[in-house]
């Protein structure tokens, strides 16, 4: 028989066979377990399911297994990986393993069970009940509150209280006695602030009276700028936020510090936080282009080699970043274990983790210039319009001819001689430069015959933004140092400044700077410049500037020239007047024209999205289209779907308010923040190998409750601070330890140790060192070998440029602060949920012998001895300081007998070493 015809007439007889079959109803238990049976269960049954695959039954073959293959597809055994396998032509991939294959018989039988679709509805309906019948996928369904009394006899009015009252109740347990006001006080800005209160702050409450004095106390705190900067902290932790890429190159993001502005800036204004998460996945389809800085805040290897292989495997791991990153910040669901295969825990399969590596597949990393905002153009059109104005109205004071002019800028030396002038801050501001950006290597002001703008004289030197070079630093702008290796380079072309804060109020009369004083460069010089003065930093008097000097002979320096000297007193005050709003117009205009760059990724249409077998990323396996987790939602997207599109439907799928997950996850990371453990404590893992609530019924009310309230975080933070459940004394009862030692039910205010930011800013609070600027490029806790690798060496001194908050000091990944790094600070190369908190001889030694930790002594010190007090007045001060609280006289007997004997600078030490000043009581 002619071989094509037996091919022909085996094909014929296996679709024959299995249209019998099918006719026939193909049963599971007479037709197809039999051959499990012989071939497959005793790797595949309940009790050894190799790669967690079992074909006991039809349930648990639709469930699959570790491979991430779709075993089944009902209605179609072409595409299902069962079939694929038995079938295969490969020997070394066929199964069963042992043994002849199956038969046509046997296989016409898997056929046909696998394509009768409507037979396979109940395992499926039964596969789903069993997947998303876990707490966390439940619909939130606002509970209703529990009927509480507390202590004084009166019903809980606030619902925290009720639910907390009642699980106490439940363990026999009750609630604490509040704490005294001085503890809650302190409390109250440690946690929110991560700061002491100031002693005269303290005291206010302790004597406030009105009934409502703690909710305006919690107002007052809300509505501060530090509330932004310590609860943006958790947020960039969790998000892994760094300000390098990290891995061997490890260089340096300079762009990425307005994400960080971003973070504090949306909780400051209290931002809904359904608009921040969708800001920070499409926030360049709704306005918000920095939000974006979260899907490439992680990091990120520069080097790519020339194998392929090596190459996708880098991208699938930066896109990998990207999903598990959204998965556990917004969802608290480990969606990047479903990469190789299907969950082995949670209902993500790998077609889901595929899904939403689709929605993602286009996001680079990358720095990019944001579009000016609506309002920044607006506000630009009517400053061109004010400038124009200006112009017009000085025109009668310009100068016709250069006579009487001071001679032009020089590279090397400039003195700008006025009259004495009180002052206590000096700016230079720089509008036009021969060339470059601007450079300055020493800014001196003297006042008599002494240079008092050195760092060394308590000078402070700050600016409005810094070129990233290692050899142009801010701190070299006062050092007493000259020449191109020592100088300051401004990070803008126009408008830039630089500032120096004199120790105290003082007459200066002279301002003398260059670019190079040992004259071996001539580019970047100032040309058209200005130099004021303030007494607070607010209001402004020029004093100086390039308005009475030649031309250099450059296009760059074109401003014209006025001659507001040769008219009568008032006239010239006027056009004076005139001419510094134009200055002012002048500098805003060239701020807000500046292009913006920022490390917020760049986005591309991607092409098609492949399932990867086991995640190899040479394996691919069927096309993905964009889509949720599909036992959450049914929002799918088309395959060639805008990228854009794509990031903004999944954003708005995490924050509808259907989802059951993301309202949960956000307040359960709020309560963390309060108490310092989650109602779940695991934060970012609510599926089924997380922990279970400890107050279910809480947690329910408080995400319908930030649902109803807008998404505001402030409002719930509101009245979590309002309960009795937070103002609880946080000392120990034994009766309550003996039943719930970790205080998970909450019967007091749990203690705990303040994180390493806090520890720091609250050393250089009580030592008045603290610098509160606000946002802008960070300052550096290391030195930078500037070679292909980078090397960070930690710094060895401090000085003001150093006394920020330490949100602020620039995230070095992989690399950490030297004094308080030790304190589970994160580098950033990875998600940090919730910080752990060691106990280390390394933290003992830091706090008490460090460089830094020394010099805040002294400065304690010196803040002491302000003063002319006693010394038990002086010791008063330093609990208030430190403690919030006034000490008892047996600590001060103690104090002053230490005192005596080993000095005031140990005592210092002494006092920033103690367990009170690093817990929260």
């Amino acid at each position: 028989m002619n071989p094509s015809l037996r091919i022909c007439s085996f094909f014929i007889g296996c679709t024959l066979a299995a249209a019998c079959l099918a006719a026939a109803e193909t049963d599971f238990q007479r037709d197809v377990l039999p051959i499990f049976q012989e071939h497959c269960i005793d790797c595949h049954g309940t009790d050894l399911a190799e790669s967690n695959l079992s074909l006991e039954s039809p349930l648990a073959a639709l469930a699959g297994g570790d491979s991430g293959e779709r075993v089944i597809v009902p209605g179609d055994a072409a595409g299902s990986y069962l079939i694929e396998r038995v079938t295969t032509e490969d020997e070394d991939s066929r199964m069963p393993p042992d043994g002849d294959p199956l038969s046509d018989e046997q296989l016409a039988h898997l056929r046909a069970w696998v394509n009768n679709a409507p037979a396979w509805q109940s395992a499926a309906e039964q596969l789903a009940d069993q997947t998303i019948d876990h707490w966390s996928f439940q619909p939130i369904r606002r509970p209703q509150v529990p009927t509480t009394v507390a202590d004084d006899g009166v019903s809980d009015r606030n619902p925290i209280d009720a639910f907390v009252r009642a699980k106490l109740s439940d363990a026999g347990l009750d609630m604490s006695a509040a704490a005294d006001r001085r503890r809650l006080i302190r409390r109250l800005f440690l946690v929110m602030h991560g700061l002491p209160p100031t002693p005269h702050q303290v005291q206010a409450f302790v004597d406030d009276q009105r009934p409502d004095a703690w909710e305006l106390l919690v107002d007052e705190v809300l509505d501060s700028p530090r509330y932004g900067e310590r609860w943006a902290a958790h947020w960039l932790d969790l998000v892994r936020f760094g300000e390098t890429h990290g891995f061997e190159t490890n260089r340096e993001r300079p762009n990425a510090w307005p994400f960080r502005d971003w973070v504090i800036d949306s909780l400051n204004d209290d931002k809904p936080f359904d608009e921040f998460v969708v800001q920070q996945i499409a926030g360049d389809a709704v306005g918000e282009g920095v939000g974006t800085g979260f899907l490439v805040a992680g990091p990120y290897d520069l080097v790519k080699g020339k194998n392929l292989e090596l190459t996708l495997a880098q991208r699938q791991d930066e896109l990998a970043d990207i999903i598990n990153t959204t998965g556990t910040a917004f969802l608290g669901l480990t969606i990047g274990c479903a990469r190789c295969h299907n969950h082995k825990f949670d209902p993500i399969s790998q077609t889901d983790y595929y899904a939403m590596q689709a929605v993602f597949a286009g996001v680079q990393h990358a720095e990019r210039t944001l579009p000016p905002a609506p309002q920044t153009t607006r506000e630009l059109e009517a400053l061109t319009q004010q400038i124009r104005e200006r112009r017009q109205s000085l025109k009668k004071f310009l100068r016709t001819a250069e006579d009487g002019l001071r001679a032009a800028v020089n590279a090397k030396r400039n003195v700008e001689t006025f009259a004495p002038t009180r002052a206590r801050f000096v700016r230079f501001t720089i509008h036009a430069t021969n060339g470059g950006q601007p450079c300055i290597d020493e800014l001196e002001i003297y006042a008599g015959q002494r240079n008092v703008a050195l760092a060394t004289a308590g000078a402070k030197a700050t600016s409005s933004g810094d070129f990233t070079h290692p050899l142009h630093k801010l701190a070299q702008i006062n050092d007493g140092r000259y020449g191109n290796p020592q100088s300051w380079i401004c990070s803008q072309v126009s408008g830039g400044w630089v500032q120096i804060e004199l120790p105290d109020e003082l007459d200066i009369h002279e301002v003398v700077w260059g670019r190079d004083r040992e004259s071996q460069y001539n580019d970047r010089v100032a040309t058209n410049y200005q130099i004021d003065v303030s007494l607070d930093g607010q209001l402004w008097q020029p004093v100086a500037s390039s308005q009475d000097r030649r031309s250099l002979g450059n296009d760059a320096d074109d401003e014209p020239r006025y001659a507001f000297d040769t008219f009568p007193a008032d006239v010239a005050q006027q056009g004076r007047t005139l001419y510094a709003e134009l200055e002012q117009l002048n500098r805003r205009r060239d701020t807000l024209s500046e292009p913006k760059k920022v490390y917020a990724g760049t986005f591309q249409q991607p092409g098609p999205t492949h399932r990867l077998y086991r995640g190899e990323p040479g394996a691919q396996r069927e096309q993905v289209a964009p889509a949720a987790l599909q036992a959450l939602s049914d929002l799918r997207l088309d395959a060639d779907a805008p990228e854009q599109q794509r990031r903004l439907a999944i954003a708005r799928w995490i924050v509808d308010p259907n989802n059951p997950l993301t309202a949960r996850v956000i307040v359960n990371r709020l309560w963390q923040g309060h108490f310092g453990t989650g109602i779940v404590d695991t934060p970012s893992d609510f599926g089924a190998n997380g922990t279970d609530p400890t107050h279910p019924q809480l947690l329910d009310w408080l995400a319908s409750e930030l649902v109803a309230g807008g998404w505001s975080l402030k409002r719930l933070h509101r009245s979590i601070l309002l309960s009795d459940t937070w103002r609880q004394d946080s000392r120990p009862r034994e009766d309550a330890m003996a039943v719930d030692a970790g205080s998970r039910l909450l019967w007091r205010f749990p203690p705990r140790r303040l994180e390493a930011e806090a520890i720091r800013d609250c050393m250089l609070s009580v030592t008045g060192k603290l610098d509160l600027r606000i946002g802008g490029p960070g300052f550096s806790a290391f030195e930078v070998e500037p070679e292909n690798v980078r090397h960070y060496f930690p710094k060895s001194s401090y000085g003001p440029e150093d006394w920020r908050r330490m949100i602020y000091m620039t995230k070095v990944r992989q690399e950490r602060d030297s004094v308080f790094g030790v304190f589970d600070c994160p580098d950033g190369s990875q998600v940090t949920p919730r910080r752990v908190s060691s106990t280390t001889p390394l933290q003992a030694l830091n706090l008490l012998n460090s460089r830094f930790v020394m010099q805040q002594a002294d400065f304690l010190v010196q803040r002491l001895n302000a003063s002319e007090a006693s010394r038990t007045e002086k010791i008063v001060r330093a609990y208030e300081l430190c403690f919030a609280r006034q000490p008892e006289p047996d600590e001060v007997e103690s104090a002053s007998q230490f005192i005596e004997q080993v000095g005031w600078q140990a005592f210092a030490r002494a006092m920033l070493n103690t367990n009170e000043f690093v817990f929260v009581p």
